[in-house]
This record gives C-alpha cells, structure tokens and sequence, in this order.
C-alpha cells in the first residue's frame, strides 16, 4: 500500500469529510519529523560543501604531519596522496546525503497531506504501509541509545499500520539505511579512488566491498529486527 492507495481501504471506515478516527499520528507528527529531517539534511550538506572547499592537501599534509597522528600501513607521503580524492568523493556524497534528506523530507510533508486529503474524500485511513515505515524508523532513530532500538520502531510501525506487521516492521529498518545510501556508494568510491592515487586500485576495492558487505549486513540485521517487533505487536495484540 502506498499513500496514493489509500482511497482502495475506503471500506474500512465510512467518510464523513474529515479524517477522524483514522489518523492514527496527527499532521503536526509530520512537519515535525520533516522538521528534523530538513534541518539534519541542511547540516549535512553544509559539512560536505565546507569539506570539499576547505580541505585541500594542504591541510591533509599537515594533519598527516601532525605530531601524534600515526598512519598504519602506508607512508606519510602515501597517506596524503590518497587522503585528497578520499576525502572530495566523501565530502561530495556527505552533501548529497543531506540533500537526500531535505528532498525526501518535503516528498513526505506533500505526500501525507496527499493522503489525508483523500482520506477526507473517500475514507480509509491515513495509516498506509510507507507512512508507518517511516515512523518506526524515526522512533528507531529517536531510542537508538537502546540496544536492538529496531525491534521497537518495527512494532510501532505494525502497531499504526494493524497489517502486514512483519513487513512493515521490516520496512521501518530499510528506511533509515535507504537515506544513507548516497553516503555508502561515495564512501566505497573515495576508497577505491585514494586507493588507486598511491597505485593500490585492488586493495582499495578490497576494503570498499568489506564496507558494502558490512553496511548490507547491517541492513539485513535492522530490517530482521524491525520485522521480530512486528511479528511481536502481533502476539501482544
């Protein structure tokens, strides 16, 4: 189900003009989360313009050269020559995760009022799949300090959504992990890019695949997570 779907669950519930009873999170829910997001967003982008303008192999030079930095496996000269497209590509997709953040945060605003909209005309529930996914990950966002914080956003995505539970708990940890994606390719990028600088184009791609992998089974572990708490609200329920 996704939010343009929403008149197809017009059975569940007779319109009267007005979404009550079937808004489970209020509007003001979603400025807030697209609030945050934005204002995240604009952080980041703003850190990955001031490093890609700022940090020149001037500045990596004497960082490397620092009394007390040691770099392990290569030289200094080495560290330095792979350190300056290193950190252009991880600047560059710093930025653009942030610009993924504030577009994805105003497509969220436009697309729930889109929902509510056509919940007032046709009935239904403002409840819809991706909607609740992306709740469960903002509450796995905001418990994060808790150890397996995915199974509690995941239940509170079934919770809202009262269908589907596994899956949408699922979907509440693919959320997160999808608006971070610019920032994984550029990362694996840069590495494979400073990697091929001092002549090392393989080991570089060594450790960009060993990053991917660890990132995709992260992944794999926060979106079993999200789906053991939907699978969970359906025992307590």
């Amino acid at each position: 189900m996704t939010d343009v779907d929403t008149a197809h669950d017009a059975e569940r519930v007779s319109t009267d003009g007005s979404t009550a009873g079937r808004d489970p999170v209020p509007a003001v829910v979603d400025w807030l989360l697209a609030l945050v997001a934005g204002a995240v967003g604009l952080v980041l982008t703003a850190v990955g313009i001031g490093l890609y303008t700022r940090v020149d192999r001037a500045l990596i030079t004497e960082f490397v050269t620092a009394e007390g930095v040691e770099v392990n496996g290569l030289t200094r000269a080495e560290a330095i020559t792979a350190g300056v497209p290193f950190v252009d590509w991880f600047a560059v997709g710093i930025a653009l995760t942030g610009l993924v953040f504030v577009v994805g945060a105003a497509a969220f605003v436009v697309a729930r009022r889109r929902t509510r909209d056509c919940v007032a005309r046709a009935g239904g529930t403002t409840a819809t799949f991706w909607a609740c996914g992306v709740y469960g990950a903002a509450i796995t966002a905001l418990v994060s300090f808790v150890p397996g914080s995915a199974v509690v956003g995941g239940g509170a995505a079934a919770y809202l959504h009262g269908d589907s539970e596994t899956r949408v708990g699922a979907a509440a940890g693919l959320v997160g992990w999808a608006l971070t994606l610019p920032l994984l390719v550029f990362l694996a990028v840069g590495l494979v890019a400073g990697a091929g600088a001092i002549g090392e184009t393989a080991g570089g791609a060594v450790l960009a695949a060993i990053v991917v992998a660890g990132e995709l089974l992260g992944l794999a572990v926060n979106a079993a997570l999200g789906a053991l708490g939907g699978f969970l609200v359906t025992k307590i329920a």
